[in-house]
């Protein structure tokens, strides 16, 4: 190693983790992978998005079809 961090870095310990932190920070996780998602009964915000800017998308597009054959006299 020629760079000098590099071997400061090297040359410190490594770090151990306590078990029984360990296991605690494992079991934590472990449960809120294991949890089902809650949802709620009404419609988040971010549901109407999609179709929101589909809609919108599609009302932009008709409208630039419109002036092209508009503009191509069709």
């Amino acid at each position: 190693m020629t760079d000098p961090l590099l071997r400061l870095l090297h040359n410190l310990p490594q770090a151990t983790l306590d078990p029984s932190r360990a296991e605690r920070i494992r079991a934590r996780c472990h449960t809120v992978l294991t949890a089902r998602p809650h949802r709620d009964s009404r419609v988040d915000a971010a549901d109407l998005w999609t179709p929101m800017a589909a809609g919108f998308g599609g009302i932009y597009l008709t409208a630039v079809l419109r002036q092209v054959l508009a503009a191509y006299g069709l």
